[in-house]
């Protein structure tokens, strides 16, 4: 799979953050950006509706037997119109290479993530 191949980007989020702005800035071809919200009372959902088609709106309800994280993220996965996906969080900074950087270390490594070892500092993770 080239570096060019489209990816689905999974963003839960219910705020509008400079995450969301970053990410979409970074899509290329047919990249897609799905925000992930709760509801359509969320602030994030007026903003993200008023987009280009290559962002959708994914609302995935309230969480049943799981996390609201780990509910977004199904929900976002079941909608990806690509077959390389990738999930990121709205809480931190995305450098301005940070999508194309992820498909080229896919291209590199097949599946691949931000930070590619555990970095616990607790005393479990130094047993591990």
């Amino acid at each position: 799979m080239s570096s060019s191949a489209p990816v689905s980007i999974v963003h839960p989020t219910v705020h509008r953050v400079p995450s969301c702005e970053t990410l979409l800035d970074q899509m290329e071809g047919a990249d897609e950006l799905m925000v992930v919200c709760d509801s359509t009372e969320d602030p994030v959902y007026e903003w993200a509706t008023c987009l280009p088609d290559s962002v959708r709106v994914i609302v995935a309800g309230e969480p049943t037997s799981c996390s609201g994280k780990a509910n977004a993220i199904a929900a976002g996965m079941e909608a990806a119109a690509n077959d390389l996906i990738v999930w990121t969080d709205d809480d931190f900074a995305h450098p301005e290479d940070w999508l194309h950087q992820m498909k080229a270390d896919y291209e590199q490594y097949e599946a691949t993530s931000e930070c590619p070892f555990f970095t616990g500092q607790d005393w479990l993770s130094v047993v591990m």
